[in-house]
């Protein structure tokens, strides 16, 4: 469930979303932070973590996220209006990076900026589906990456950095 609300504020509050720029970040992350949680919460005679449950643990993180972050996005779009796109229609103009744009990319950046998206459940329930198709999928690999960080060291017979191998007496 954290990971789920870590990807949902990423998919939903305006400043945040815009780490899913970068390949889904916020997803990725969400998933990561999903498997942390659970291993951290394991207990020592809890059976050890799987890859499978690492996807899992991420493919839901990412269903959550998905379902928390358009619920979020929606509730600032009707409260507050498009405040990602007034952001990032300031930061485009202040940087000046459209001028150094072609002027065809340029004055569709514009005109895309320009016209206020309405809300409307057709929209929110296209959102929903984009973001339940991308979370689960982007998910899975922050789950996935999450696996190889944060499981417990396998116990191969060879000591790990730092660990005294036992003498056989």
């Amino acid at each position: 469930m954290y990971g789920g609300v870590i990807t949902g504020l990423t998919i939903g509050l305006p400043v945040l979303d815009l780490l899913n720029c970068f390949c889904c970040g916020g997803v990725l992350l969400g998933g990561l932070l999903s498997v942390f949680f659970y291993t951290r919460d394991l207990s020592p005679e809890a059976p050890a973590m799987k890859s499978a449950d690492a996807l899992q643990l991420g493919a839901l993180s990412g269903v959550f996220g998905a379902l928390t972050g358009t619920v979020l996005q929606t509730g600032i779009v009707a409260g507050f209006g498009d405040v990602a796109r007034e952001i990032l229609g300031s930061m485009l103009t202040d940087t000046r990076i459209l001028e150094s744009l072609p002027n065809e990319v340029a004055r569709a950046i514009e005109e895309m900026l320009a016209h206020e998206q309405s809300l409307s459940l057709p929209g929110v329930m296209g959102l929903l589906v984009i973001w339940m198709i991308v979370g689960p999928l982007f998910g899975l690999l922050g789950g996935l990456i999450g696996f190889a960080i944060f499981r417990p060291p396998q116990s191969s017979g060879i000591p790990m950095p730092g660990e005294t191998k036992p003498s056989a007496e």
